[in-house]
Order: structure tokens, then C-alpha cells, then sequence
């Protein structure tokens, strides 16, 4: 059901309140009734309202327990992963499907409806057991048949490493390397952000672990991007959080064949990176391709004029967790703050804010970020994901044990 903070009042009367939103005296209730209490004239024209009911259930019928990422799928169907595992709801929220996985953090799917989930799995090398990061290619899972395709391990099938094993001497322990997202290219090969300690000392074979590779659809590493896994840049891999393409549901024949990302950087403890988050372009030349820094956004950032906010803006985020995009046309760039409770929407040009509506007061695309600390609906808690399909973004709201939903509204007049 959607519902819209100026309408409320209407709502409550054909609908009992206690039952649709809770008791008068929670926080999400106090904060929609303040919204609808704003004079009409100083409503914004456009922002996101909250989809109720917030989903809490896992696909095995079970409380979710601090889900780390949500994605709705090209077969229209709601993937989280959390503390216990995948799930499977469909859109509704109504469970479909579970399967208990360790350490899940991130979830995607391509367009053969293969699944991908980073996670961890243990393994016994030498006598010792290894937590190591691995990502599950699962297909099936909702036909019935569900088939884990293939594992990703590393260090084992980064092809740099892949006559390397752990070593318990190596001061650079690989049980502390995590993956951290996985993008879909347009004829299935896959992007993966991967972090972990900085290999500093010379003359090492192992290369430092902060990278975004490059998988074949059948799991063999085509390389490591030349991002720098050290040195802030604009073209820089330093403690990768997410990497995102620009092929998403819904699915089409076909997708233009750009390799293009943008990858999101968690600053090292107590710091906070210039650019955070990173537009890179993928170009054919005569020489070979070569990776170049989006200078359509950066040029945005240079005139304050064009909007209230931008993708290049410097320290704009804390710690960015976690990458969206619309790809139904409007092209919009989502950015979860895990440290600021917020989530940023930009426009295909890096400017902070969404097209803004017919009849509207400006031409400017309308600043709609939102979030602070809590629990109400507008609140978020330590968020981990976001994701976009048929006009709504879902958040992965971690420390509140919750999906989040919120769908743009444009009818203030």
C-alpha cells in the first residue's frame, strides 16, 4: 500500500490506525503525522514516501536479522541476504524461499537469473580451517530445481593468486578479505569489489587485496581493473564497498554494451575519502581500453548552479555501503551512508535530486535525500542496502532488522 503524508487523515478515518500504522505512539506514526502537518505550501515538490508495510520477514517465515542487501530480480521477485542466510519473498513480502548461508553480504542477479550472494565459507588447508570469501552462483532457486553453479573463492581463482594458497605465516591474512558486491555487465561476465589489509612490502608476488575484478559468466578471473588499491584518485579502488554496472530489470533484448561503473569506497577508520564514490568510464581505443574518470559528473560538481548537491561534491559521504540504479529510463543513481543513516538519489548527470515534476516551482532536479538516525519511516539504522525496481527503492536497514520501501511522490498541488 502506499501512502502519502498529506493524505492520512483520509486514511485513518476509512482504515484503524492502530491496525495500518501501529499504535499513535510509535515513532514511525509521530513522524508521518508531523509530515502531514507541514502547511501545503511548503511541501516539497517531490520526495520519497515510505511504503507500508516495512518487510521483517525472511523466506522461511522467520524475523530477519540485520539484513545486509535486498535486490528485486529481473523474474520480479525480492532477494535480501541477513545474519541467517538468502531469502526469497516475493514483492508483497510473502516468504518463498530460504537457504542458510554464513556471513551473506550482498545479492544480485543476472540476466540468466542466476543468482549471485558474497558470503563466506569455511575450508581445511594444511590442517587448519579458513574463513574464506567466497561468492555462491546459484540458478533455479525459485523453478524448483534450486543448483549452486559455481563458488568464486579467493585467493584461488584470482588469477594473480591462483597457484597461491593461505599461508598461516603471511602476515596478510586472507580470512581477512571480504567480497563486497557484484555488478552485472550486458552479456553476463560480472564485476567484484573485493577488500582487505594493504600489502605494503616490496618485492611481495601477492598483489594488495582492495580490487574490482572481472569474471567470465562461468567464474574465470579476466583480470583486475587498474584501479589504485592505495592512492585516493579518481580512479582508485581503496577499501571497495560496492561496485555497480547499468544493466538492472527490467529485463530487454538487449542492453547497450558498456562496461561502465561506479564503484563506492569505505574510507579507512577515523577518515573520510574526497570521492567517495567513483563514476568510471570504459573506453575502446586504438590502443586498447583504457578506464577514464566520468567528467560529464565531475563537470556537474564545478557549477553550484545546476542543483543543491552533487555526486563529486568533496567528503560528501561517510561511508558509503551500498550502489543503485533505475534502469527504466529515468536513470537515477542511488547511494546508502551507512555512517550518515541516509540515502542519497542523484541524476544520471551526478546532480543531487530527481527530475523535477511538471508545474514545479524550479527546473532543477528536487533534492530528495533523506535519513537520519532512529527507527522511524524515514529513519534508518546503520544501512547496508538499497535497491530500485518499478519506481521503488528498497533499503536494507540493517540495525533495524528491516526492508525499508519508499516509492517517489510528485502529487503535492
Amino acid at each position: 500500500m502506499r501512502l502519502l503524508p498529506l493524505f492520512l487523515p483520509l486514511l485513518l478515518l476509512t482504515a484503524g490506525c492502530d491496525g495500518l500504522l501501529g499504535s499513535k505512539q510509535d515513532a514511525t506514526t509521530d513522524e508521518i503525522f508531523e509530515e502531514g502537518r507541514i502547511p501545503p505550501g511548503l511541501v516539497s515538490d517531490a520526495e520519497y514516501v515510505p511504503l507500508f508495510p516495512f518487510l521483517t520477514v525472511g523466506g522461511d517465515g522467520a524475523p530477519l536479522e540485520a539484513p545486509k542487501d535486498v535486490y528485486v530480480g529481473y523474474d520480479e521477485l525480492l532477494y535480501a541476504v541477513d545474519a541467517r542466510g538468502l531469502h526469497i519473498l516475493d514483492r508483497a513480502g510473502r516468504p518463498a524461499f530460504f537457504r542458510p548461508l554464513d556471513a551473506a553480504t550482498n545479492v544480485i542477479q543476472d540476466r540468466r537469473l542466476h543468482v549471485y550472494v558474497t558470503a563466506r565459507r569455511d575450508t581445511t588447508i594444511d590442517g587448519r580451517t579458513w574463513n574464506l570469501p567466497v561468492v555462491y552462483r546459484f540458478s533455479g532457486l525459485t523453478a524448483g530445481a534450486p543448483t549452486l553453479e559455481d563458488i568464486i573463492w579467493h585467493p584461488f581463482d584470482d588469477d594473480s593468486r591462483k597457484f597461491t594458497r593461505p599461508d598461516p605465516s603471511d602476515e596478510f591474512q586472507d580470512d581477512a578479505v571480504a567480497f563486497t558486491g557484484v555488478a552485472v555487465l550486458p552479456d553476463n561476465r560480472v564485476y567484484i569489489s573485493r577488500r582487505g589489509p594493504v600489502n605494503t612490502v616490496a618485492n611481495r608476488s601477492i598483489l594488495p587485496q582492495n580490487a574490482v575484478l572481472l569474471f567470465s559468466p562461468e567464474g574465470v578471473n579476466l583480470q583486475a581493473l587498474p584501479l589504485s588499491p592505495t592512492r585516493q584518485s579518481l580512479l582508485s579502488a581503496v577499501n571497495p564497498a560496492d561496485v555497480l554496472t547499468f544493466v538492472h530489470p527490467p529485463q530487454r533484448a538487449r542492453f547497450p554494451a558498456v562496461d561502465d561503473f561506479i564503484v563506492a569506497q569505505a574510507p579507512p577508520e577515523g577518515d573520510r575519502l574526497r570521492f567517495a564514490v567513483l563514476s568510471v568510464r570504459v573506453v575502446e581505443t586504438f590502443d586498447g581500453i583504457e578506464y577514464r574518470p566520468d567528467t560529464q559528473k565531475l563537470q556537474a560538481a564545478s557549477d553550484p548552479s545546476k542543483g543543491s548537491g552533487f555526486l563529486y561534491e568533496e567528503f560528501k559521504f561517510a561511508d558509503p555501503a551500498d550502489l543503485a540504479f533505475a534502469a527504466d529510463g529515468s536513470n537515477y543513481l542511488f547511494v546508502v551512508d551507512a555512517a550518515l543513516d541516509r540515502l542519497f538519489a542523484f541524476t544520471a548527470s551526478g546532480i543531487e535530486g530527481v527530475a523535477a515534476p511538471p508545474g514545479a516551482r524550479t527546473n532543477l532536479p528536487v533534492n530528495v535525500s533523506f535519513g537520519t538516525t532512529g527507527s522511524g519511516a524515514r529513519q534508518f539504522r546503520n544501512p547496508q542496502g538499497v535497491a530500485y525496481f518499478d519506481r521503488t527503492v528498497y533499503v536494507a536497514d540493517t540495525g533495524n532488522n528491516r526492508i525499508s520501501r519508499f516509492r517517489l511522490n510528485t502529487d503535492f498541488e
